[in-house]
């Protein structure tokens, strides 16, 4: 029987990895001929338990005094949800929280939609990070916010280590981009 990890491992590579010899643009602007469309793994039932369960584990070993979840919309929208819910009947459940690329002109008007708390420690999540851009955003929102980023963590890397590591902020992927070439 697989581990989740791997069973995780062959669901990205079988589902969501598309190849185009002339490439993709990535969201950091950087031009790729691997493209790692995750939505297809965290829209999915059986690959967003995975993700889900194993982001929580992931969590409660590397930042177990965490109380809440998120990101910068949407890659991280169905991973953080998915973490709150798994952590639902655990003594230390977390909340979800997620960060707009931009403020919201109506309504509250709110930058940070969801449970984030002042004083909170947040653990950062994306599906996939090329430069971290999209995390560093939503740690500077929630930063800002007045609470604190005290881990990072991705399913698939393309690179972002030592950007992770100059800012002073902890990061784990589970996969690397040469993980998906297997």
């Amino acid at each position: 029987m697989l581990s989740k990890e791997n069973r995780l491992l062959e669901l990205i590579i079988e589902k969501a990895v598309e190849k185009k010899a002339e490439g993709f643009v990535l969201a950091s602007g950087i031009k790729s001929n691997l493209y790692v469309y995750l939505r297809k793994i965290s829209l999915d039932p059986e690959g967003i338990n995975l993700v889900g369960s194993l982001i929580l584990a992931k969590t409660r070993e590397l930042a177990p005094e965490a109380t809440c979840i998120g990101g910068l919309e949407t890659g991280s929208i169905p991973i953080s949800t998915a973490v709150a819910l798994l952590s639902q009947n655990d003594s230390r459940p977390l909340k979800a929280f997620w960060v707009r690329k931009k403020l919201k002109d109506h309504g509250m008007q709110n930058m940070i939609e969801g449970n984030l708390e002042k004083g909170a420690k947040a653990v950062v999540v994306d599906d996939v990070i090329t430069t971290g851009g999209s995390s560093f955003q939503a740690a500077t929102a929630v930063k800002e916010f007045g609470a604190k980023v005290i881990q990072a963590i991705t399913i698939v890397d393309r690179g972002a280590a030592e950007n992770f590591r100059k800012a002073g902020i902890p990061y784990f992927a589970f996969f690397s981009e040469k993980d998906l070439a297997k």
